[in-house]
């Protein structure tokens, strides 16, 4: 029983350590408590500390099923032969009861109740046991060192060229830990959605958020004043590139507020003076290589092209953050509206519309789901879980059609909503 319980003592151990929130214990810290001090030091050193209550755990344990196990079990078969069991069989029943009790013992009193404990009174058991631990931890160092050498050991000998003590977490379950952190309040569900986009944008290739080539406004390189003012007025773009010939010979691009400088002070613009050198990026790089590619050269466009040297979009830093914090409007920018009626039996919505706005817009009945509550959603759900192409047409149960108008490999922006026909109201005649 006694080693059951030591067994718990480092069981609850563990998990109060883990559980104490770090603001508390640096309060406990600045206080000049020795404790806190001490389970600072644990948390330091991970891989000492786990390695130093398994090492704990296993021993208990093994002892526990070795000593004890036999102990009882040697005690109960003289009972059961007493009962009229043959010898043997008393033995195999003995250590099989043995067995069934010590390990309920030693889940029960050894794992499950310590650790909701130590979860529900993190901060006292973590101040209690720190130092005693710390000071084990420091003594089976050796043990520790030895133990982490062989596991490397072994884990090479099938090919694994990590350390022990490394995280192998990969970005899908990073990624389902910051969801689940933001669904339980530990993080803000802004910075959850930031952080998960961010994820999902290390997927992505520069080519997949790029401005088509069929959407780039640019200028020629030998414009005149009137073309680069009616360009400036009716574009509104701050950054333009500037092509000689044909939009697969970009030379540099020019910033509006250069032009705007010089296009009042007289007829003359030359394009030269505030032409600026261009950037170029391949289509087939990580969008998050192009923004950092971006940060390091201090540059806010670049030019896309294929393998072959054309060109086929451009990207600007402004794209590449919103893929990750959302839509950025500027001053002059005015949020799109989230339902936009068409016709009297067509509507367009932001895929960022929540339906119940929807439906009170519209008048409909679309349903809400525990995984979503955005048209968006709604739009992924239908398409069976991926990102439904532009064009795309959907259905609900209900018989309502949808479809695509305007997506990203990674979102749904807009999608069309069309409307049951008005029902003719009571009393017309036909």
């Amino acid at each position: 029983m006694l080693l059951v319980l030591a067994n718990g003592v480092f069981a609850g151990a563990e998990l109060a350590i883990i559980s104490i929130r770090r603001t508390r214990l640096k309060e406990l810290m600045e206080q000049g408590s020795g404790s806190a001090k001490a389970v600072e030091a644990l948390r330091a050193n991970p891989e000492r500390f786990l390695a130093t209550v398994q090492i704990g755990i296993t021993v208990i344990g093994a002892t526990a099923a070795a000593f004890g196990g036999a102990s009882i079990a040697n005690r109960l078969a003289p009972v059961l032969m007493d009962l009229g069991l043959p010898e043997t069989t008393a033995d195999e029943v003995a250590l099989a009861a043995v067995v069934v009790f010590v390990s309920f013992l030693s889940l029960v009193l050894g794992e499950l109740v310590p650790k909701s404990l130590a979860l529900r009174a993190s901060e006292r058991y973590g101040m209690l046991i720190g130092r005693p631990l710390l000071g084990l931890s420091w003594v089976m160092r050796p043990v520790v060192w030895f133990l982490t050498a062989s596991s490397n050991v072994v884990l090479r000998l099938f090919g694994d060229r990590t350390n022990f003590t490394e995280s192998r977490l990969s970005a899908e379950e990073l990624q389902a830990l910051v969801e689940e952190a933001a669904k339980q309040g530990s993080l803000d569900p802004k910075a959850g959605e930031i952080a998960a986009r961010a994820f999902e944008m290390g997927d992505l290739s520069v080519g997949e958020l790029m401005v088509t080539r069929e959407q780039i406004v640019a200028l020629r390189r030998h414009a005149n004043a009137d073309e680069i003012r009616q360009m400036l007025l009716e574009r509104g773009h701050s950054r333009m590139p500037v092509f000689e010939g044909s939009l697969d010979n970009i030379v540099g691009y020019v910033i509006a507020k250069d032009l705007l400088a010089v296009a009042w002070e007289g007829n003359l613009i030359v394009l030269e003076d505030v032409l600026r050198p261009a950037f170029f990026l391949v289509e087939t790089m990580r969008a998050m290589d192009a923004l950092k590619e971006l940060q390091r050269r201090r540059m806010q466009l670049a030019i896309i092209v294929d393998e072959r040297g054309g060109v086929v979009g451009l990207v600007t830093v402004e794209d590449l953050v919103e893929e990750m914090v959302g839509d950025i409007l500027s001053e002059s920018e005015t949020p799109e509206e989230l339902v936009r009626r068409e016709s009297p039996v067509a509507a367009v919505v932001q895929g960022s519309a929540a339906i119940r706005d929807v439906n009170r817009e519209l008048g409909l009945e679309l349903a809400e789901d525990g995984d979503y509550s955005t048209v968006a959603g709604l739009s992924i759900a239908l398409a069976g879980g991926a990102i439904p192409e532009p064009g795309t047409k959907l259905k609900t149960k209900d018989g309502l059609e949808l479809e695509v108008v305007e997506a990203s490999p990674r979102r749904v922006r807009t999608v069309r909503i069309f409307l049951p026909p008005p029902q003719p109201e009571e009393g017309d005649s036909a």
